[in-house]
């Protein structure tokens, strides 16, 4: 049997993952996108369902003032005595938080309060044991921007700390170490790091010890544990931040952070951002081995027959919503908050009501999106004829942050019809142009992606108007950060109404 990487495809990065039953449950970052805390479960490892997202309300998290690639940064769960937690750090308020949620019918009901913990840092992991709680994450040490991994231990109830914080790594001297995950096995205790920086440089380390307080310590030839640092070859680059967990047969499994930059000319450009891997592991001596040693796109599964059985046949089924069922699907995002009213389904629609915030601000514009997920693949939406763009316009735009995105967008015309704009911020220089008219309201909106452009139409009929985009403009090299990738949504500015029919991505 054989999968394919990366098993979350898009905007997916630091995953978490915990077995509770016959289901796995993984978190991942969100950053200033709302719900904040992606969340989804899974049967067989390789096929994951969208669950609604943990941080709904502004008690939970509050993003409204999130500048980009801030928000939800790198999230941990974990299930102890029923509960689940899930701790994380919002950036745009600096505050590590824990949420609790239970069990309940298909789904997880999330606690609307939070459990603040009062650390300086970041990448927040727990850890449980003896009835006592355990909080590790990475920290400044002093004033010359040097970071260590450190750990608290809290009281569940109210975050108090009863102890610490205190080092407990320094890693192996490769930069930004962060991303701490403790786990048990064979009487010690196992510290997951990452290293090296988000980007080209990024590795997974691992270290151990028999008392949880520490020191962890490694051994010569262990790290990095798994890594493409040194493989500019491999399709998957910039691998790290990393969680062990065990299936229900007992086997080992990594989950870990990976991208698959898109080779233009003799450059890499990343539009999809981080995504979530996964690997078995083998762990038959001292330290676990990490599938055969290589992140590879394919994983083979030929040698490793007990993870074999809990593994399904994967399906890559894009993406498709109709909103028959009246809701829209949980992939949905929108910006540092909820549209409330503003975005319904209503008889068989999605209906976006339009405000008055760009997406250059750092507000929340009337804009719902999901992630892009395949370098080549088609984003379409389907208006119905109740569409009005008021006396403002309605669009389909490709964002990665306030200041990076592309829109194709329509508004009346003053001769009639209706005039056909491109929209675009890249850094400080802004466009606002005229490409064309259509005689009609648009009936489709599409974008085309390909590895170094993405191509937008606007459709009435027989007619359309298009226009290309440079997809480097809308890259993690275009803004020198990995956090987030492309998103593909509806706009509605001033006080119009964008009525949708469909939408698919494939």
């Amino acid at each position: 049997m054989k999968y394919v990487n990366p098993v979350r495809r898009g905007m997916y990065p630091d995953p978490s993952v915990v077995r509770v039953g016959e289901y796995y449950y993984m978190v991942n970052s969100t950053f200033e996108y709302y719900p904040g805390i992606s969340v989804s479960k899974s049967r067989d490892l390789v096929n994951w369902e969208n669950l609604p997202g943990v941080a709904a309300e502004t008690s939970q998290a509050d993003l409204r003032n999130s500048k980009p690639n801030e928000g939800i940064f790198a999230v941990c769960i974990r299930h102890h005595d029923g509960q689940f937690y899930v701790v994380t750090t919002n950036f745009a308020e600096f505050k590590t938080f824990i949420i609790r949620g239970r069990l309940e019918g298909d789904g997880i009901v999330w606690e609307n309060d939070r459990i603040e913990v009062d650390v300086n840092g970041i990448d927040p992991d727990v850890y449980f044991e003896d009835g006592r709680m355990y909080l590790q994450f990475t920290g400044y040490v002093n004033d010359n921007g040097f970071k260590a991994l450190q750990q608290v231990e809290i009281n569940p109830e109210t975050g108090d700390i009863l102890r610490g914080p205190e080092v407990i790594c320094c890693g192996t001297g490769g930069r930004d170490v962060e991303g701490p995950h403790i786990v048990r096995n064979k009487g010690w205790y196992y510290l997951l790091a990452a290293e090296g920086g988000t980007g080209q440089g990024h590795m997974i380390t691992i270290f151990r010890s028999r008392n949880l307080w520490g020191p962890y310590e490694d051994e010569p030839g262990v790290n990095p544990l798994f890594t493409n640092r040194d493989r500019a070859e491999e399709p998957l680059q910039n691998i790290g931040h990393a969680d062990l967990f065990k299936d229900g047969n007992g086997c080992w499994w990594m989950t870990c952070l990976g991208t698959r930059p898109a080779q233009v000319g003799f450059s890499q450009i990343t539009n999809i951002g981080r995504e979530t891997l996964l690997y078995p592991v083998r762990w038959d001596g001292d330290w676990p081995e990490i599938y055969n040693g290589v992140p590879t796109e394919e994983v083979d599964l030929t040698g490793f027959p007990e993870h074999e059985k809990a593994v399904g046949e994967q399906r890559f089924a894009g993406f498709c919503d109709d909103f028959s069922d009246g809701s829209i699907s949980n992939e949905w995002l929108t910006l540092r908050n909820g549209l409330g009213e503003n975005l319904k389904v209503e008889e068989g629609c999605l209906r976006l009501l339009g405000n008055n915030v760009r997406l250059s601000d750092l507000g929340t514009p009337a804009f719902a999106g999901v992630r892009q997920a395949e370098h080549q693949e088609t984003f379409r939406v389907e208006l119905s004829d109740e569409t009005d763009t008021g006396d403002g316009y309605l669009g389909l735009v490709v964002i990665i942050d306030a200041t990076h995105y592309v829109e194709i967008a329509f508004c009346k015309a003053e001769e009639g019809g209706y005039d056909v704009f491109r929209k675009q911020m890249v850094a400080d220089v802004e466009i606002n142009r005229n490409e064309g008219h259509l005689d009609g309201l648009p009936d489709e909106l599409r974008i085309f992606n390909e590895n170094d452009r993405k191509i937008f139409t606007a459709s009435s009929g027989t007619q359309s108007v298009s226009f290309t985009a440079s997809a480097i403009n809308l890259s993690n090299e275009a803004l020198a950060a990995l956090n987030t990738g492309d998103i593909e949504g509806i706009h509605a500015y001033g006080n119009g109404m964008l009525s949708v029919k469909k939408v698919t991505r494939k």
